[in-house]
């Protein structure tokens, strides 16, 4: 691979690593146009993305090389006819020295700038059309080469798209749950959320990771960072799939069931003890518990070198307590890591506190998180 395919090539990294970032899903596909634009020299570049009926057509069209007053002056955005429904329809992609030569060309609408060479590439995932990404003027048309990168690019896109879509279903439907509290929406919402997001989740984190390996540094680091940030995520949802649970008599195996598989790491297996009754806690609260065991936990496997932990969580009608308990190097004047930052902000929101302490002995560390509950049920003494 010589050095300019290998710097095009690292542009496709930056886009994959850009899904796990924090780029709202416009800038990301407007990142998207741009590279292409760069990386194939064409002048002018396009997105378009259908909705989620595919009746609608395209319900949002981002265009990059054309100024703000051609624009306005064009008018109203396609709606995926004449050769952009070609790709749309057939879902593979069409390079043509001229645009206006295909059968299907409607031609362009007054004011619009000419266009010539042609390269148009569908958006899709798991054999599903999101849109098409597609670039025009380029001196001497496009190459094969130009198609590969370009059908790349389209790939990152339509994992943007598709992710951004899940997880606004998974918004939309949490509301739903607030507003019913239906027991079986929120068991098919966990299922969903582990069958489809954490498989989909981690297929990116393999992807990644294969992409690290064939690649010079800077990129190398950053795509095994997107790697991390991708774990960490997927930890983030294993909390939420607790969180939807409601049935009494599998939260406790469902949470225990979880944070095993955190400390999965450790090489051996941590104590868990649950006292109290789950059910007290709502989803927002649900939430903060495992966060804050998870988190912890995995600050043991960061940073302790235990070979013994312990996690034990107190549920009562006045309040919740979580220890967590390691035999490892301790914190000595270190500051808290930023996760165990992040716990002491979850607490003291709630009215709680996080102390984090020498363990038993002055050996390891304890890190006790405690939050009140509203409760008027009469009050039990927490330790």
């Amino acid at each position: 691979m010589d050095e300019q395919d290998r710097k095009r090539w690292e542009h496709i990294v930056e886009a994959a690593v850009a899904v796990t970032s924090d780029l709202d899903l416009d800038s990301l596909l407007a990142r998207i146009i741009e590279l292409a634009r760069d990386l194939t020299g064409a002048r002018y570049g396009a997105l378009g993305v259908l909705g989620s009926d595919p009746e609608e057509g395209l319900v949002e069209f981002l265009t990059q090389g054309i100024d703000d007053e051609t624009a306005a002056e064009i008018g109203a955005l396609p709606r995926g006819a004449g050769v952009l429904g070609v790709v749309l329809r057939d879902g593979v992609p069409l390079r043509l020295d001229d645009v206006a030569s295909h059968p299907d060309s409607v031609g362009f609408p007054p004011h619009h700038p000419p266009m010539g060479a042609f390269l148009g590439v569908p958006i899709r995932i798991d054999g599903r059309v999101f849109g098409d990404l597609y670039l025009t003027e380029k001196a001497g048309g496009f190459s094969e080469d130009d198609e590969r990168l370009v059908t790349g690019l389209a790939a990152v896109a339509g994992t943007a798209i598709a992710n951004a879509r899940l997880f606004d279903e998974l918004a939309g439907t949490r509301a739903e749950l607030a507003r019913m509290a239906v027991v079986e929406d929120r068991n098919r919402i966990a299922r969903d959320l582990h069958d489809l997001v954490i498989g989909r989740l981690f297929a990116v984190g393999l992807s990644l990771d294969r992409i690290a390996r064939h690649v010079d540094e800077p990129w190398a680091g950053r795509a095994s960072q997107a790697v991390d940030d991708v774990d960490r995520a997927i930890a983030d949802l294993r909390g939420a799939i607790f969180a939807l649970g409601s049935d009494a008599a599998t939260d406790e195996a469902r949470l225990v069931r979880l944070l095993k598989a955190t400390a999965a790491p450790l090489g051996f297996a941590p104590s868990i003890d649950i006292e109290g009754d789950l059910g007290l806690l709502d989803i927002g609260r649900r939430s903060d518990v495992h966060a804050v065991m998870n988190e912890a936990l995995a600050n043991v496997i960061r940073h302790a070198s235990a070979t013994s932990v312990r996690l034990h969580l107190v549920v009562a009608p006045e309040g919740v307590v979580a220890t967590i308990t390691d035999d490892g190097i301790g914190m000595g004047d270190q500051q808290p890591a930023s996760g165990l930052a992040n716990l002491r902000e979850r607490a003291e929101r709630s009215g709680g506190s996080l102390l984090i302490e020498p363990g038993p002995g002055g050996r390891g560390t304890r890190v006790t998180w405690r939050v009140p509950l509203e409760s008027t049920e009469p009050a039990v003494d927490l330790p």
